[in-house]
């Protein structure tokens, strides 16, 4: 009987509480579906069978790790907040007679109906948009991807275990506050953080110090290897930064708006920076938590959204023709060009754009003007694999070929179109120098067998020795020597036709011992990859945008209850009430929009990174990526005021400012 009187006594304080339980609730059962989806997806047998699924399936591991912290991260935080707007009533059960040890049987009790409510909620949408799932994923990856059994019960014993430790460790947490404080304490706790804060000075100048240095780096590095290197060492001084600038920064910055008489002795801003200032300590850690969720959201939507978007072009640039085979023997090209004509005849497609021609492959790594073989290195630097480069050596007669004319190049001068930051003026291989001329893209990209360095660069020789002279010094030794044969060509055609010849290429065992793209082929993981991506990425943008609400509604709660009774005294004291009015909105603007400029303000510091780490997947578009990553921080502003607007409607009611 008494078990059965807890347990009515923490529904009906769920009940009560609906205010700031429910979103709770709603984020829990949110979290459990990310969770569930995740895992349904990567543990699906029918995955690995498709082309480009295990390329999919390491992405969504990835994808539910992170959804796995950011879950533990927000529902003790959640927690948090609300024990905190808990602590008077439970001093009130103390007073009253009720043990610690039953106050902290209660909350057992409403944190396991939470839990059991969220996880039946979570897993039957789950189940219930698994067909839904699915069919987004065959949209974004272009893989029919089957779908073996409509419930999956590991997955649901995974997200119910984890759960249920999460909300274990919140109830020892609970029972371990409730136990550690007086109940005068208790019936205080929702006024503590009124102190006046003190400005330490040292803390904010760190803090700044923290962002800047992040900052610095994400500014300062030149090569995509470096920048993934240094991408997680910018992001944690950025976030360490963001945090200690708001809970120091903004005290110091507010201190500073004090001392200036004129500005702050009038009603509005008086009551605007005292409010502001007497809270920031408390508020302080959510808006910089704000903040982070923000741009993560925006960085996270904008680089998934541009590397989808412009898979095409980098599908191209990897590879320009729908075709290629290169082998070291000129009779094999002849051969494969001959066979080709009869594979096209008897499929009925047509072939266009074809080019043979003989060029020199090889790998080298340039110390400021001199070429170095690759093993040169130890590679303990990572900036040393940002010096590495494949590179396609062609002769001046050769070039012709792509261009329609040469480019009359003198014997100790080179012509050089590379990817690399930066053209040398000289490029010297081993004793001979030779002078660089800088090239712009070709009419018609020639195809390169290698895709394995940072850097791509078509070097235009004088003659076939400047060829071998610059092989020798790249460390190439004798049958790294010889030409590369190559043949490129683009296919057309109906899609039983094409797929009729695509097969036939299949079964071409002299092409097997070639070096053959099928860029058809290489397509299906090129967007399994790409596609991977962006169904994470707007699945975690959907989490973070999802943390950022709960967010703003705890802390829009939270500023209703301890400004209802202080405004109504200002009234009392002769403030009039449109006056009034205007201070809350400025005073709540002011907190709640802050975090999203400096969200904006990251993303535009960490943009050069982005760009650096998106051109390892071959997207070199910069306008591009800046234009889809300005456009996800435009949609999570917009959706940001929204959330906005809904929950300082929750503020007004508790304020009384309809």
């Amino acid at each position: 009987m008494t078990k059965l009187l807890y347990f009515r006594l923490a529904l009906g304080n769920l009940w009560k509480n609906r205010q700031t339980y429910l979103p709770f609730l709603m984020s829990s059962t949110l979290l459990t579906f990310a969770m569930y989806s995740f895992l349904m997806i990567t543990l699906n047998p029918g995955l690995p069978k498709v082309h480009g699924g295990m390329q999919f399936m390491v992405i969504l591991g990835f994808g539910a790790v992170v959804v796995g912290l950011f879950t533990a991260i927000f529902l003790f935080y959640a927690n948090g907040f609300l024990i905190k707007r808990r602590k008077k009533e439970m001093g009130l059960y103390s007073i009253l007679g009720m043990e610690k040890r039953h106050i902290a049987r209660v909350l057992r009790h409403e944190l396991s109906a939470t839990w059991l409510l969220s996880m039946v909620l979570g897993l039957s949408l789950g189940v219930l948009l698994t067909r839904l799932l699915f069919l987004l994923i065959r949209l974004a990856i272009r893989i029919d991807v089957p779908i073996v059994g409509a419930v999956s019960y590991p997955a649901m014993g995974i997200v119910a275990v984890l759960f249920a430790v999460l909300y274990l460790l919140l109830m020892l947490l609970n029972g371990f506050q409730v136990r550690s404080v007086s109940p005068i304490e208790l019936l205080r706790g929702g006024q503590t953080g009124e102190r006046e804060p003190k400005a330490r000075w040292a803390l904010a100048v760190v803090g700044v110090l923290f962002m800047g240095a992040g900052y610095y780096i994400a500014q300062a590095v030149h090569n995509p290897m470096a920048a993934i290197a240094l991408f997680f060492v910018a992001v944690v001084l950025v976030i360490f930064g963001t945090y200690l600038t708001f809970l120091s920064g903004s005290i110091a910055l507010l201190k500073l708006v004090k001392r200036n008489k004129r500005f702050f002795y009038k009603p509005r801003h008086f009551v605007t920076v005292s409010g502001m200032l007497y809270r920031m300590k408390q508020n302080a850690a959510g808006l910089a938590s704000i903040a982070i969720l923000c741009t993560m959201a925006m960085v996270t939507i904008g680089t998934t959204v541009a590397m989808y978007n412009g898979s095409e072009r980098m599908l191209t640039t990897m590879y320009p023709s729908d075709m290629q085979v290169s082998t070291r023997s000129a009779v094999e090209q002849a051969q494969v060009v001959t066979q080709n004509d009869t594979l096209a005849t008897q499929t009925g497609i047509t072939l266009r754009d074809r080019y043979t021609f003989t060029g020199y492959e090889t790998m080298f790594a340039l110390e400021g003007e001199t070429i170095v073989p690759p093993d040169a290195f130890k590679y303990e630097n990572i900036n040393e694999y940002g010096k590495l480069n494949d590179v396609l050596a062609l002769t001046d007669t050769m070039y012709a070929r792509f261009t329609g004319a040469p480019l009359g190049l003198a014997p100790d001068e080179v012509g050089l179109s590379t990817t690399a930051d930066t053209v040398p003026q000289t490029l010297r291989a081993g004793d001979q120098a030779y002078r660089v001329r800088k090239l712009g893209p070709m009419p018609v990209t020639p195809c390169m067998s290698r895709n394995s360095a940072i850097n791509k660069s078509y070097l235009v020789v004088p003659d076939d020795a400047a060829a071998q002279a610059i092989l020798a010094a790249a460390g190439e030794q004798a049958e790294g020597l010889a030409p590369v044969f190559t043949v490129q060509w683009n296919v057309s055609g109906d899609e039983s036709a094409l797929a009729a010849y695509y097969a036939k290429v299949a079964q071409q065992r002299d092409w097997a011992k070639t070096a053959l793209r099928v860029k058809a082929s290489l397509r299906e993981e090129w967007y399994a990859l790409h596609g991977g991506f962006l169904f994470v990425g707007i699945f975690l943008g959907f989490i973070f945008l999802m943390g950022t609400a709960m967010i703003i509604y705890f802390k829009q709660i939270s500023e209703g209850y301890q400004d209802h009774d202080r405004f109504i005294i200002l009234q009392q004291v002769g403030m009039g009430a449109d006056e009034v009015r205007a201070t809350v909105r400025r005073q709540i603007l002011t907190v709640f929009f802050l975090p999203l400029l400096v969200a904006v303000c990251h993303v535009a510091g960490s943009l050069h990174m982005m760009v650096l780490m998106l051109q390892l997947f071959g997207l070199m578009d910069v306008p591009y990526i800046a234009l889809n990553t300005f456009l996800a921080a435009l949609g999570v502003t917009l959706l940001y005021g929204l959330f906005y607007n809904k929950t300082a409607s929750a503020y007004y009611r508790m304020v009384k400012f309809n």
